[in-house]
């Protein structure tokens, strides 16, 4: 199901919301053990590696950098915790110029 909604999404076009979602499932997908999830470590790898794909994407890198809430207590927390643990570097610029 993981991997049908990643490839969904590669086709969907990029927005801040997305792109915090995906994050945050890809996150959740690498801090439980892959039987949690209902798949073997290869699996979830490939799922992780999937959304991690989409997020770096260029259109999606601007989609978040231009994303309104950048300066919430929410994007603090998703910069700080999930963002830091993916090494998303959209996201990091965006904390790094102020939200900017």
């Amino acid at each position: 199901m993981l991997a049908a909604h990643a490839a969904h999404l590669a086709k969907q076009p990029p927005t801040a919301n997305r792109y915090v979602d995906a994050a945050i499932i890809a996150d959740h997908l690498t801090a439980k053990p892959p039987t949690r999830c209902g798949c073997t470590t290869q699996q979830r790898d490939r799922i992780v590696q999937q959304y991690l794909a989409i997020l770096d994407r260029p259109d999606w890198r601007a989609a978040v950098r231009e994303g309104r809430g950048m300066n919430s207590d929410f994007f603090a927390w998703f910069t700080g915790h999930v963002a830091a643990r993916l090494r998303l570097g959209a996201v990091s610029d965006v904390a790094e110029n102020g939200g900017r």
